[in-house]
């Protein structure tokens, strides 16, 4: 069974990979909300993408050079995806509550399965299904407090949450196809241009202010983009979508615990079993690992 055995182990990188980058995100979020005390949101993540973009070009080096128009067109759209989902999530911060964004953003978890079986005719496991409604209701324990109501900002967010499903659906179709590194560095550089554009059209383009707000930059720049997407694509190609996105949906949950550490932050008792039912969502599929070509147990309707 050495074929096997060796297939779980790339599995197994690879969720941990992702895993890391959670981590990543969750200790990055801390660092942004402070940092956008001192600089606007756009203006942030336009000096965030450029950096990424010139991190990865600077590594890609001959790679460049193998771009063609299959490539560009797919770094084009997932770049479009993934600048939409910190658009409408920027936008909608302003009009609701942050346990309202946080699980309205989380909602992709719930998406990445609809759009999967709708896009890529791959219908998930029931062990998914289930390990989706867990995370779903963690996530809900965690972020949201009884009393709050939906508010306009809410539809954004929900935009925001179908536009992250998106770039995971299409991130799934393209892994395969054209070399992970252009593929990343492609979606830094349209999101670059796009953050770019919005902070001319919507805020004062500033110059960050202070060495927190460079470090910041740095470490979101090159850490939570350019190395956080290309581990993205890299894991997609030994894991499903829905397993993916059950797995990145445990940022909220870093983001708590640094908060705790970092800021001062607390957590009730709800919080704590949000957290717990979360991980038990991502534990799930863990009882029987998945094969890369099961896709979550899911066959195309066709084949």
């Amino acid at each position: 069974m050495p074929g096997r055995s060796a297939f779980l182990s790339r599995a197994r990188r690879a969720e941990l990979s992702l895993i890391a980058v959670t981590v990543v995100w969750g200790l990055t979020f801390s660092m942004v909300k402070e940092t956008l005390e001192s600089i606007p949101p756009f203006v942030f993540m336009s000096y965030r993408f450029i950096l990424a973009f010139l991190v990865l070009a600077a590594v890609s080096g001959r790679r460049l050079a193998r771009i063609d128009r299959g490539t560009a067109a797919a770094g084009l759209l997932l770049g479009v995806f993934l600048y939409g989902a910190y658009s409408f999530q920027t936008f909608g911060l302003q009009y609701t509550s942050a346990g309202n964004a946080g699980f309205i953003t989380g909602l992709f978890v719930v998406f990445v399965p609809i759009l999967s079986t709708v896009i890529l005719r791959k219908r998930p496991n029931l062990r998914s299904v289930l390990s989706v409604i867990v995370a779903t209701v963690g996530l809900g324990m965690l972020s949201l407090q009884p009393g709050l109501g939906v508010n306009a900002g809410d539809a954004l967010l929900l935009a925001c949450a179908f536009a992250l499903a998106l770039h995971i659906i299409y991130m799934d179709r393209f892994v395969e196809r054209h070399d992970l590194m252009l593929l990343t560095l492609l979606q830094m550089g349209v999101v670059a241009v796009l953050q770019t554009g919005s902070a001319l059209i919507f805020e004062d383009f500033v110059m960050p202010a202070g060495g927190y707000a460079w470090t910041t930059i740095i470490v979101c720049g090159v850490l939570a983009s350019a190395v956080a997407f290309f581990v993205q694509a890299w894991a997609q190609r030994e894991i499903s979508p829905v397993r993916t996105s059950v797995v990145l949906i445990m940022e909220p949950v870093f983001s708590v615990l640094f908060g705790i550490v970092l800021l001062g932050e607390t957590l009730t008792w709800r919080g704590w079993l949000g957290c717990s039912l979360m991980l038990a969502g991502m534990l799930i599929t863990e009882i029987r690992p998945e094969r890369r070509r099961e896709r979550d147990g899911a066959t195309a309707a066709s084949a």
